[in-house]
């Protein structure tokens, strides 16, 4: 009796015992469940941030380097304007107004109907009778209405002929502004100011 006693009483000792083992274990357990998730949790958090800030740097660079490529196309694009402003009074009947100009702005109507004017007169000028010089005197720019100025002084002694015969062979020189408008991937031509006309004198010789 008492065997079963003490066998009953150790059993329940033991048990006892390893319920508590197990309390203490499901006890333990959580905060080792925390730590790990904790640990993992951390370098996570790291790397997304990382990451963000990786990509809106790129995005920043990339911007600005767009803005720069756009600003120096300026020269460059004016020029080519000029080269084709002059292919357009030598040839009008097939001149194409859209290439340098936007389409529905005023300056584009008011140019196209020159153009079309001088195809139905056959007026015309040609390729060695007379020149454009063009000189460059101040680009600024607009990044946030993707506008540029450029003030250029211009002395030309270009001759108009119509039907064959002199139109208009005068030598003149001039301050001149022209404006230009971002416009899918290139500069286009949106204004024309004349600020300052001289007739048969060269004011633009001194410039630099």
């Amino acid at each position: 009796m008492l065997d079963l006693d003490h066998k009953i009483s150790q059993s329940f000792k033991n048990l006892l015992l390893i319920s508590g083992l197990v309390l203490l274990v499901g006890c333990s357990s959580p905060p080792k469940l925390s730590l790990v998730v904790a640990t993992t949790a951390t370098p996570y958090l790291s790397v997304t941030t990382a990451l963000a800030s990786t990509t809106s740097s790129t995005i920043a660079l990339n911007t600005t380097q767009v803005e720069v490529d756009r600003d120096q196309l300026v020269k460059p694009q004016f020029e080519e304007l000029l080269q084709w402003q002059d292919k357009c009074y030598q040839k009008p009947s097939i001149c194409r107004v859209e290439e340098f100009t936007i389409v529905g702005t005023k300056y584009h109507q008011a140019l196209a109907e020159q153009i079309s004017l001088f195809a139905k007169n056959n007026i015309n000028s040609r390729l060695g009778n007379g020149k454009r010089e063009v000189k460059i005197e101040l680009i600024s720019l607009d990044d946030a209405s993707l506008v540029a100025h450029v003030d250029a002084c211009i002395y030309d002694t270009v001759i108009m002929y119509m039907d064959g015969f002199i139109f208009n062979d005068y030598v003149t020189s001039a301050h001149t502004q022209w404006t230009l408008q971002w416009d899918n991937e290139r500069w286009r031509w949106i204004d024309y100011q004349i600020l300052r006309r001289e007739y048969n004198t060269n004011i633009c010789q001194h410039l630099p």
